[in-house]
């Protein structure tokens, strides 16, 4: 049945973890594949050109391999480069993540906003439409911080919150200079930095993110096209496109509570 088909959540890497677990306490009953595209990690270093035809290549594979009824692009860059491709190239429901600047402003009421991004997103023109539809009138910073994606990815679990707060200090140090209220966190990766952030700026400096938003709208396009199921044994498993070190992975896969399958 369609219905019986699994979600698929994919990003460069571990990044989208946090909003696959939003949607799993929400959609207890349906079944998650998590894949980290990790032959083509990093994403964010990469022209706009060829990112979406190695993400376009990436969701073939996916679409082959697993049949999703649905797919999460975990991935700010990701989507503002090649969100409207796949829309295109395939037919099933894709669902984006964008850069929280409407939410920085009108629920967080930021007046002094940070968008910390990697650098292919800081660059796009989509993040500038944002930024002029919904802060025109704000003060925004935009910081390209690629080397926080590969903090997360090869060094969260190695390193203490101090450790991580000292490779940080550049991005910090200017937030600090710009006197910053209100950050957006607009690569999934750095959610999983958030409370080291949250550490080092003080209770005062909002931290938002688009989790909420993003699973909000994968649950209205699963009602839309009568897609929600009720799973007795729903599958939540992470694979890689390609296996180049397990372990990581594999301590990834157990703090999100998914069973790790390798490659494919």
């Amino acid at each position: 049945m369609l219905k019986n088909r699994p979600i698929v959540f994919f990003d460069s890497g571990v990044g989208g973890l946090p909003y696959l677990r939003l949607a799993q306490e929400r959609l207890p009953s349906e079944s998650f594949i998590y894949v980290c595209d990790s032959k083509n990690f990093p994403y964010g270093t990469k022209s706009a050109e060829e990112l979406c035809s190695l993400i376009l290549m990436t969701n073939q594979r996916i679409v082959d391999c697993f049949n999703p009824k649905a797919v999460v692009v975990a991935c700010n860059t990701a989507s503002v480069v090649a969100l409207g491709a796949l829309r295109e190239a395939f037919d099933i429901p894709f669902i984006g993540v964008v850069p929280a600047v409407k939410p920085a402003v009108e629920k967080a009421g930021g007046k002094r906003i940070a968008v910390i991004a990697t650098q292919q997103t800081t660059e796009n023109d989509y993040l500038r439409a944002l930024i002029h539809d919904f802060a025109p009138e704000n003060h925004v910073l935009t910081i390209g911080a690629n080397f926080l994606v590969d903090l997360v990815e090869n060094h969260l679990f190695s390193s203490t919150s101090e450790e991580r707060i000292k490779k940080m200090q550049l991005v910090i140090d200017q937030l600090r200079a710009e006197e910053i209220d209100t950050i957006v966190l607009a690569c999934t990766h750095f959610i999983l930095l958030e409370s080291d952030f949250r550490q080092a700026l003080g209770p005062l400096v909002k931290i938002i993110d688009s989790r909420d938003g993003v699973v909000r709208q994968l649950i209205r396009v699963l009602e839309n096209h009568s897609l929600l199921v009720l799973n007795k044994d729903p599958v939540k498993e992470m694979w890689l496109t390609l296996v180049k070190e397990s372990h990581k992975y594999k301590l990834f896969a157990e703090k999100f509570d998914l069973d790790y399958r390798g490659g494919f």
